[in-house]
């Protein structure tokens, strides 16, 4: 494509985007223009059209959208507000024909803690915005080995197969969990890089399903996947987080190594199946 069709895809999907978001807060499904074959899930599991959060959603805030022509896809992430309560948030919506065929919702439970911290998903980091100099981009293939290999990592944990680059930091439902005071101070009692993060899993022997990429976006380094992983119970660990861990994830890549992870993720009950 050109630049002009290009530019009015780009409009298309995130219209697309801006009403069905307008049609969670109005709780009125109709607001969005719907494909004959449409599917909805939230938090992995179907549901019908004014369930879920066309109940609760009252505004979402610190949004940030991600965009894919090519394949007709965009994924948001931010703030829910339902019932009051700011939760973390992420959606993705595939568009076809001019209507919504697909519509993916993951809303969080976990806010705050040594994993979360949702205010800090009220200001979203610029980084994911910024275009990457040509001479250090990659093509599509490359955007989605690089974030690829990171799910490999954490599926092997190890953290020496995942192409990391030196600045590299990671944030869960918005916090900053690597190279930081509060793990030093967490039951952890050490400060983890992203690549210790995933040796770290060792014992919860993680398995890695789906590692889909709805976006993929060359020209700001930009990968958007959306994953489950199982995590098993780890005897006498101090921290028993444990479940299948249900994901997106944006990481941005400059140089083919990733420089930025920001993951929105809810835990769900281990063993829950894909819904896609």
């Amino acid at each position: 494509m050109t630049a002009a069709p290009v530019q009015e895809a780009e409009r298309m999907l995130r219209g697309h985007g801006d009403r069905f978001l307008e049609s969670l807060v109005r709780h009125d499904p109709g607001f969005t223009r719907w494909n004959s074959s449409f599917r909805v899930t939230e938090n992995a599991v179907e549901i019908k059209l004014g369930e879920g959060l066309w109940e609760t959603a009252g505004d979402f805030l610190g949004l940030q959208t991600f965009v894919d022509v090519e394949q007709g896809q965009l994924a948001t992430t931010g703030v829910a507000v339902c019932a009051g309560q700011r939760r973390p948030f992420a959606l993705r919506l595939k568009v076809v024909d001019d209507a919504v065929s697909e519509a993916e919702l993951l809303v969080s439970t976990d806010t705050a803690g040594h994993f979360a911290d949702v205010d800090r998903l009220l200001a979203p980091d610029v980084l994911y915005d910024a275009p990457v100099p040509p001479e250090r981009a990659c093509d599509r293939d490359a955007l989605a080995a690089v974030a690829g290999g990171y799910w490999s990592a954490l599926g092997e944990s190890d953290g020496s197969l995942a192409r990391i680059g030196y600045r590299c930091d990671r944030y869960d439902n918005g916090k900053k969990v690597t190279n930081t005071l509060t793990t030093l101070l967490s039951p952890d009692a050490t400060v983890h890089t992203v690549a210790s993060c995933l040796n770290q899993t060792r014992g919860a022997r993680p398995t890695v399903r789906g590692g889909h990429f709805p976006v993929l976006d060359p020209a700001r380094g930009v990968a958007v996947s959306t994953v489950m992983v199982d995590f098993h119970p780890v005897p006498d660990s101090p921290r028993p987080d444990n479940g299948t861990f249900y994901m997106v994830a944006v990481f941005k890549v400059v140089d083919n190594e990733i420089r930025s992870i920001d993951e929105i993720r809810e835990i769900l009950p281990l063993g829950t199946p894909q819904a896609w």
